[in-house]
């Protein structure tokens, strides 16, 4: 039904009924209003004169050989003779081109047969019944409708596909529009109409884009600019005699420096790298060696091997980030790896605050940060780690999303397609 709702098929529609309509109005028309074979008029008296007039001229013997050629060659009548001396019946009225007839001829019509029968100079009975003709209009209405239908099928379409054409390019192009990278123009063609809207969305992908590329070349400026005096104050603060102030210091320009490094991360882009065949289980188990070496109880629950194909540094950052995100929230979060036979499934658990449902695709977007009942240290960063994670998983042809956990407590889980074994010869 979702088929019937687009415009190429309700203009092919609304043609074909409003012309088949049309036709068959016309067609009704003609077959109402033609002459009856009844009435004789015009063509069909002449010929049915000619006919009695070749029939009574020759001899009985001759006769059936002129019928028979005037069956092959009269497809509107059919002619019948009797045996000579059979007497006429009265069934109708005399025909009114009697006065036409050779002299000894008798001809009378029978309305409810539709034929003319009567008898020659030498009493032969005839018959002419004119129902062949009506035959053919029908056959002849049904070609024709059949012909205009299947014509008027075929141009609807062609109409109804260039017309909606441009719209359905315009639809794609507005659907996969993006600002990862230069958008092409699309062809003005079509109507008027589609044309002024096609180089309104021209304008738009081209304003959007230059604001879009504007936006990131500022901010990366100006994070790229923040590292030198990050890194000034950091030789500065090693001058610093108090050891607590000193710490301090050094954690703050710490969290300064992860939170520009995390913005040029995300102004970058996912990189382009090469994708090769890595064992995830063994990476993750290494995240969460690394997490566990600074203090966080991160710990890692699966199979010690499964094969997926991508970039180990960019599924590293992005592993790296949920599970410090779940570090931040939470504590003691939790790597589950479960397999199956087409993709693997990575989940980062934690027992924190949560994510409302409400907020949780929210919260996969740039510059958003889940602050509801969380440590004054989680408030840190620009909402980067979640929007990297999912730039990174996508691009490896897996999805993230994030859930609730039994019990309170987040769920993020990512998966991505397994790398099919190659089978042993």
């Amino acid at each position: 039904m979702s088929r019937l709702r687009t415009i190429n098929v309700q203009l092919a529609l609304l043609l074909l009924v409003c012309v088949g309509l049309f036709h068959a109005a016309v067609t009704v028309i003609f077959l109402l209003f033609q002459p009856a074979p009844s009435g004789l008029r015009d063509h069909n008296a002449a010929v049915i004169v000619t006919a009695l007039t070749a029939l009574n001229a020759a001899s009985p013997a001759e006769r059936p050989a002129i019928a028979a050629a005037l069956n092959a060659n009269l497809p509107s009548f059919g002619v019948k003779l009797s045996e000579p001396g059979s007497a006429a019946v009265q069934v109708g009225h005399p025909v009114y081109f009697e006065s036409l007839l050779p002299a000894g001829v008798q001809a009378e019509v029978d309305e409810r047969d539709k034929r003319v029968i009567g008898l020659l100079h030498d009493g032969q009975k005839f018959m002419l019944e004119a129902s062949a003709g009506k035959h053919r209009q029908h056959r002849f209405a049904v070609v024709t409708i059949g012909f205009v239908s299947i014509s008027l099928l075929v141009f609807s379409l062609w109409a109804a596909l260039s017309l909606t054409r441009p719209l359905t390019t315009f639809a794609n192009a507005a659907e996969s529009f993006g600002l990862d990278s230069v958008p092409a123009e699309l062809p003005e063609a079509g109507p008027e109409e589609i044309r002024k809207a096609t180089r309104a969305f021209n304008r738009m992908q081209r304003r959007i884009a230059e604001m879009a590329s504007q936006r990131t070349r500022m901010l990366a400026s100006i994070s790229h600019d923040l590292r030198t005096p990050i890194t000034r104050m950091r030789l500065r603060a090693e001058y610093i005699e108090n050891a607590e102030t000193k710490v301090k210091l050094m954690r703050d320009l710490d969290q300064m420096q992860a939170m520009v490094g995390g913005c040029l991360d995300y102004l970058r882009g996912v990189p382009q790298q090469e994708m090769v065949a890595l064992d995830l289980a063994s990476l993750l188990q290494a995240i969460a060696d690394q997490f566990a070496d600074v203090g966080a109880a991160a710990r890692y629950d699966g199979p010690d091997h499964v094969n997926v194909l991508g970039s180990p540094d960019d599924l590293g950052r992005a592993f790296s980030n949920l599970i410090d995100n779940a570090v931040k929230y939470a504590e003691s979060p939790e790597i589950r790896l479960l397999q199956t036979d087409t993709e693997a499934t990575v989940e980062v658990v934690d027992r924190g605050p949560g994510i409302p449902l409400e907020k949780r695709e929210i919260m996969l977007e740039p510059f958003e940060r889940g602050d509801i009942g969380t440590p004054s240290s989680a408030y840190d960063g620009f909402g980067l780690g979640l929007a990297i994670a999912r730039a990174i998983v996508e691009a490896h042809g897996g999805r993230l999303t994030l859930n609730e956990r039994a019990g309170g407590g987040l769920v993020a889980r990512v998966s991505l397609p397994i790398l099919a074994r190659k089978k042993e010869s």
